[in-house]
């Protein structure tokens, strides 16, 4: 196969962010667990004089910290709420509800944005069963938009994973629902594709990888790769024809005259922090970064990873808190704000140091990390752990008595024989009663053997 010289990608990246109501009536935004068809009123099943709510704010200001976070310029004017008109029948107005930008520019991974605005969901269709569930009809939704700058499914995917990150970060994600994509790709000589309403990051990278078989094909036999729009199969990991791709124009945008327009630029929105800040500062002072992206997609993580880096090392916490930390979360189904309680907080920290500096084992700091989250106060016995170990003073003023006491062991090995160590440090460890860390001996044993 020919090799194509360039090809252009871009994501609209469907966001569903944390809401309890809908985007324009008080309905339940919950369409994974209910019963079909019974969250809905006349607003989100469209009909006739029915009038919509404001924009639900909630989603408003989560479009609003994402904009701010990737450094996006907010609206200065006044965003207005439009209608998209088409027709499908999980649609029952005929036409969505969209809006202009709330934000556009900024960057993300590198990659320049075009634009973030809310939207609501259509409903549900399934076309084999010719039936239709509008408990998702008017669900909030934030869609951001990248320039078509992408050049591989693996800048797709790096781009993908940074959304995540921020939209847990942030904690106005569901979790169980976070997003749906669609992409566009082009080739050299071909049109625009889009492929609709894909579920996973894998699902992405794999429709563009199919896509760019398929495309590459059409042009190396001198065939026309056309502007449509398709459908992923997840299972097939293949793309079908659905519609020839529709222009602005088809869709006759118009303002949506039942909502006022919204003044964005006057909303108060937190600071919360940049994750992509936090995660370049933890990596370059040492933690490893797989442990770093865990951390960061939870507030209460970080604060915690700070609280025993504090008295550890960047490597040390990083995976304490990723792995041990997390590990315990996990398995209790507890959310990481239970750490982050003070009296809590200070006794996991304290585990941690002595965990790090040897003065507990990898048993004993795991069975108090344990007693910690089953609320049990340890404090009593990491006070033990104080003064342990002998300090430096006193490994190096043994370490002087027993080379003095067998200069024919310490000359075997200056001469070479190096596994003779172990014994010298049998002997020290006999005369520090074990209150010593075995490298610590063997590293004063050293030094006075030069």
């Amino acid at each position: 196969m020919a090799l194509v010289a360039a090809q252009k990608i871009g994501l609209e990246i469907h966001i569903y962010p944390r809401t309890q109501c809908k985007m324009f009536c008080a309905c339940s935004s919950d369409f994974l667990h209910a019963e079909a068809n019974t969250n809905v009123c006349p607003v989100c099943t469209g009909q006739p004089g029915s009038k919509p709510m404001s924009p639900n704010m909630a989603c408003v200001v989560a479009g609003l910290q994402m904009a701010r976070t990737l450094s996006m310029d907010i609206s200065a004017s006044p965003v207005s709420t439009l209608r998209k008109h088409y027709f499908y029948p999980d649609l029952p107005s005929n036409y969505q509800r969209t809006a202009e930008p709330l934000a556009t520019g900024g960057k993300l991974q590198g990659f320049e944005l075009r634009e973030i605005h809310w939207e609501e969901d259509p409903g549900q269709y399934d076309m084999a069963k010719g039936v239709v569930d509008l408990n998702r009809s008017g669900v909030p939704l934030l869609e951001l938009v990248t320039e078509p700058v992408l050049r591989n499914p693996s800048d797709a995917k790096a781009v993908l994973n940074d959304t995540l990150l921020l939209l847990q970060y942030l904690e106005i994600v569901r979790e169980e629902a976070p997003f749906k994509v669609d992409t566009n790709i082009s080739l050299e000589g071909g049109e625009r594709v889009e492929v609709k309403n894909i579920n996973s990051i894998s699902g992405v990278v794999r429709a563009l990888e199919f896509e760019f078989e398929r495309q590459s094909d059409l042009l190396d036999r001198g065939l026309p790769v056309q502007q449509e729009t398709r459908h992923f199969d997840e299972i097939k990991m293949k793309t079908y024809p659905m519609r020839f791709k529709e222009t602005a124009e088809d869709y006759r945008y118009m303002r949506d005259p039942d909502i006022i327009p919204l003044n964005v630029g006057e909303i108060a929105v937190p600071d919360l922090g940049n994750p992509f800040t936090i995660l370049e500062s933890m990596c370059a002072s040492g933690a490893r970064e797989e442990d770093a992206r865990a951390i960061v997609s939870n507030r209460d993580l970080v604060f915690a990873y700070n609280r025993v880096a504090s008295g550890s090392n960047p490597l040390f916490a990083s995976h304490f808190v990723a792995r041990d930390l997390r590990g315990e979360l996990n398995f209790r189904k507890m959310p990481p704000s239970f750490v982050a309680g003070e009296g809590r907080m200070t006794q996991i920290a304290a585990i941690a140091a002595a965990w790090s500096s040897g003065r507990l084992s990898n048993q004993s700091s795991t069975s108090l990390l344990r007693s910690v989250f089953e609320g049990r106060d340890v404090s009593a016995e990491l006070r033990t752990t104080e003064g342990v170990f002998a300090d430096e003073a006193s490994l190096d003023r043994v370490a002087a008595e027993v080379i003095s006491s067998n200069p024919d062991v310490a000359e075997r090995y200056r001469k070479g024989s190096t596994e003779v160590i172990n014994y010298l440090v049998g002997l020290c460890m006999k005369k520090l009663e074990g209150k010593a860390r075995a490298r610590d001996v063997v590293v004063a044993l050293r030094r006075r053997l030069g």
